[in-house]
């Protein structure tokens, strides 16, 4: 096995070593894509101090199977898979009493487990998912989005017609507004940054607003003056959360979402006047094979948030130009390696 491991704060370093399948209940699978973003730049910046080091980053990636601890009636050689980031700990009161999806301490690829920036890795079966012809890489890179964002769509007990203002227009943003358009609400998209906007326009998106354009009264008169049934706020947006809540209409919910939450400070006193539900999404658990069926289905045009695949050569030299952004406050965008060479 071929990786990249974060040693220590601001280090990445390529490694070795042997992924050797051992359980019946598991397959080895040839990587064959991996997707890093913000998020494991902020890990790799030493931003959470819950994140022990060594780890090898990356949350999502897509491979083949290339060994099968035991015959399946699912999976077989050579199947393409998406390999899922998050599984429940198996340990908790929840996951014991059979309630996985409300587990204390899921295990979190790149996180509080490695991920999935290598060439080969061991995963259970069960958290393997094959992906079917129609959906491209190109999609599938993005079922780590989905699953998230179709968790929202859960929480936030959509009903037809109404209004969302979702607070961060980057792919996640922009594929929350998809699936509220698919489940039949009205989404309004704002951000602070005209080319997010633009491009979630292209993909579908009718209204898209910014923050700094008088916002708050085009939502107004997109509204008719009740304000957005639900919010939903992008964790690393870094915009507004005071305008999230006065955008919110009262007794009604704001969902804050992202596989990671940098040191937000959160005012809630005018969520506590209004008398909101303010909810925490954080990962997309048991929502995978939805999410391989929405884009089976073509319910979302991710054409415009297609990525050109890098070199492994060039992982350190990228993720050094992402760190340096990072840590300038600099927009950081998605980098897909190409794992097969």
């Amino acid at each position: 096995m071929i990786g990249w491991q974060i040693t220590e704060k601001d280090k990445l370093e390529k490694i070795s070593g042997n992924e050797m399948l051992d359980d019946i209940e598991s397959a080895k699978v040839k990587i064959t894509a991996s997707l890093l973003t913000e998020e494991d730049i902020a890990v790799m910046s030493g931003e959470d101090k819950s994140v022990s080091f060594p780890i090898i980053p990356s949350k999502t990636a897509i491979g083949q199977i290339s060994e099968l601890g035991q015959q399946s009636a699912y999976l077989a050689k050579g199947t393409r898979v998406f390999l899922s980031s998050v599984s429940p700990c198996g340990k908790c009161y929840h996951c014991t009493n059979g309630r996985e999806k409300d587990c204390y301490s899921f295990k979190i690829a790149g996180y509080n487990r490695d991920g999935f920036l290598k060439d080969f890795a061991v995963k259970p079966v069960k958290e393997l998912f094959a992906l079917p012809p129609s959906v491209k890489d190109a999609e599938a890179v993005y079922l780590g989005y989905i699953s998230l964002a179709l968790s929202v769509i859960d929480k936030l007990n959509l009903q037809k017609g109404q209004h969302v203002a979702i607070f961060g227009a980057d792919v996640l943003g922009a594929i929350i507004a998809q699936l509220i358009i698919y489940y039949q609400g009205v989404p309004i998209l704002l951000d602070d940054d005209d080319e997010k906007l633009l491009l979630a326009k292209k993909s579908g998106v009718y209204y898209a607003l910014n923050t700094e354009k008088k916002a708050e009264k085009e939502v107004l008169a997109i509204t008719g003056g009740r304000l957005a049934n639900k919010v939903v706020y992008i964790s690393r947006s870094k915009l507004s959360t005071d305008l999230a809540f006065r955008l919110c209409a009262p007794s009604e919910s704001i969902v804050f979402v992202g596989f990671s939450y940098p040191n937000m400070k959160v005012a809630l006193s005018s969520a506590i006047a209004k008398n909101l539900s303010v909810i925490c999404v954080t990962n997309g658990y048991g929502n995978v094979e939805p999410a391989i069926n929405i884009l089976a289905n073509n319910a979302l045009d991710l054409s415009n948030y297609y990525l050109v695949p890098t070199k492994m050569d060039d992982i350190e030299k990228n993720v050094g130009e992402m760190l340096k952004d990072y840590k300038a406050k600099k927009k950081v965008g998605n980098l897909l390696v190409n794992m097969l060479g």
